[in-house]
């Protein structure tokens, strides 16, 4: 199966598990594709399965279902604070339910690709966890103060 974003979704992808083999395109690469297909009596496309590919421009962006500044109560102040990934995470999941919200799917595994605010929550609380165990006096703040003065600043430009 194509999935293809309207307009309105823009190029963001969210994936989500499927029963059928599943592509997913943004808006314009849709939009291509549709175009492509009515144009021809006998379409055909290959996918080219490259693997992980590192230093894609632009760079990630905060996901569409993620919250983001400025502060509602005062304008002069930006949050968040800190964004990790969240966004088509591969992620332990349990055999109690399919890896869809069909009732119907009953496939069990182990894994599942998961978009949510908890993906990325649970990776500034790992790290978290893992600075109050290297330095169990110090307090909240100056965690927070020594995870966002040490990230990595991901942009176009780095």
């Amino acid at each position: 199966m194509i999935l293809a974003n309207g307009a309105s979704n823009g190029e963001g992808l969210v994936d989500n598990a499927y029963l059928l083999p599943t592509c997913s395109l943004g808006s314009d690469e849709g939009d291509a594709m549709k175009s492509y297909v009515s144009s021809s009596p006998n379409p055909t496309a290959t996918i080219d399965v490259k693997g992980t590919v590192i230093g894609i421009k632009p760079a990630l962006v905060v996901a569409s279902f993620s919250a983001r500044g400025p502060n509602g109560l005062n304008l002069e102040i930006l949050k968040p604070d800190l964004i990790a990934p969240g966004v088509n995470i591969l992620a332990d999941w349990t055999d109690v339910f399919g890896p869809t919200d069909l009732d119907s799917n009953q496939r069990k595994t182990g894994f599942n690709i998961l978009s949510r605010t908890s993906m990325a929550c649970s990776r500034i609380s790992g790290a978290t966890t893992l600075l109050k165990s290297a330095h169990p006096n110090w307090s909240p703040t100056a965690n927070r103060s020594t995870i966002m003065t040490t990230a990595s600043i991901t942009d176009n430009k780095n």
